[in-house]
């Protein structure tokens, strides 16, 4: 049943693994949408029906959909699993002595199959009332209700972990409020029949130091990957990732490297792969408005930096072996237009297949291109998954595509 191959952005998908939005989303509030990295309230029922359209076109493409919560349910059957679990879970940022016991105490009496919800969901006061020793906190008032807070982006599974080639990569969040959702990775990765138990290839390990997230990632090829470093991504993370690759056989690592700002928040809200010669783009992509560096394996383990100068085609074609590049540019570039589909991840895309793709609906123009330029388009309500800021491919982690012929 296990295994990972993904080689390329563009491979006929197999298998993906998602995460349906839930009881997380309803904990949302309007007062602490920064630190939540949030920025809107979606409804969450509607957001659960957009997200099932999505789900069940990639399954009529032929792809197995695993969802997180599921394979997070079934490692923690076991016990011992389950209290590991905890345990982590309290110690990654649960602060105080008598809170740790309590919460502690709290998810021991949840049923396995309960604690993926009640975790993500948030834990507040009401969830300690039948705990016998109180922690000091459950006394003290504070207008913010959670003792932990809950974890509105699981959706995008992306962010948290990605695939290439053989192995799986755990990402190292670049916010606090994020860091507990790579703990149903690590213990899906270890445990989960899907990742053979522990056996698919760490590339990279949440606890290394150097922030990195699954969106700034694509697999362009088994020998090139394509990285961004801004916001949420640092260079000695991508350095560290580079290093990792060149031992198991890459040859490039292509690193964009964006001003630290929101609109720049991943490579992947700028840029996807969508056929063997073909990109969707934000216009800063294809008009080059940063660098772009080259990195190659030197001596000694030592790596190679070369500033390019060439255009954003030019690194491609090479990194990718082909004659020709085209870009199709969100809005086709409309200095006004471009702008409000960005901000509805026109750039980002799922690949079913070479010329095969996922958009958001309300991206009409970009979509209009995209039909033009001979790519099928299979386009999903996003009214309310895009509140969360996040597309397609944000949204959807695959473990398997077929190799490229």
């Amino acid at each position: 049943m296990g295994s990972v191959n993904v080689k390329s952005e563009i491979g006929k998908l197999k298998r993906v693994m998602l995460h349906r939005p839930g009881v997380e989303l309803e904990n949302l509030m309007p007062d602490y949408l920064e630190r939540m990295l949030a920025e809107d309230t979606p409804d969450v029922k509607m957001a659960g029906e957009e997200h099932d359209v999505f789900a069940n076109i990639i399954r009529s493409s032929g792809a197995e959909v695993v969802y997180i919560e599921d394979m997070f349910a079934d490692v923690v059957k076991d016990e011992s699993v389950k209290n590991a679990f905890i345990d982590d879970y309290v110690r990654l940022g649960i602060r105080g002595m008598s809170l740790s016991d309590a919460v502690r105490e709290y998810l021991r009496s949840v049923p396995y199959d309960k604690l993926f919800d009640a975790t993500a969901k948030g834990i507040t006061r009401a969830d300690l009332e039948n705990i016998d020793k109180k922690p000091i906190q459950y006394f003290v008032r504070d207008e913010y209700p959670f003792l932990a807070d809950p974890l509105p982006n699981l959706y995008f599974t992306r962010d948290i972990s990605f695939s290439l080639g053989t192995g799986i990569a755990i990402s190292a969040m670049c916010t606090e409020t994020r860091m507990r959702e790579t703990l149903f990775i690590r213990y899906i990765h270890k445990y989960s029949e899907y990742f053979d138990k522990g056996n698919v290839d760490l590339l990279y390990d949440y606890n290394c130091g150097d922030g990195i997230e699954g969106g700034d990632v694509l697999s362009l090829s088994d020998k090139c990957v394509a990285i961004g470093s801004g916001e949420r991504t640092t260079v000695a993370a991508v350095e560290r990732l580079a290093k990792t690759l060149f031992s198991r056989g890459y040859e490039k690592v292509l690193l964009f490297k964006f001003p630290n700002a929101r609109t720049y928040m991943h490579l992947d809200v700028l840029m996807t792969h969508i056929d063997f010669d073909k990109f969707l783009t934000h216009p800063c992509v294809a008009d080059k408005w940063f660098d772009v560096y080259e990195l190659t394996p030197g001596a000694n383990g030592e790596i190679r930096v070369s500033l390019t100068t060439d255009a954003v085609e030019r690194i491609l074609e090479r990194a990718l072996g082909i004659d020709k590049v085209n870009f199709v540019k969100v809005a086709g570039g409309d200095p006004i237009q471009y702008r409000r589909e960005h901000w509805n991840m026109g750039a980002n895309s799922l690949a079913l297949a070479p010329a095969n793709i996922i958009t958001y609906n309300r991206n009409s123009i970009t979509n209009e291109l995209l039909d033009k330029a001979g790519v099928k388009v299979n386009p999903i309500p996003g009214g309310e998954l895009s509140r969360g800021r996040g597309g397609p491919r944000c949204m959807s982690m695959p473990m398997i595509r077929e190799e490229l012929k």
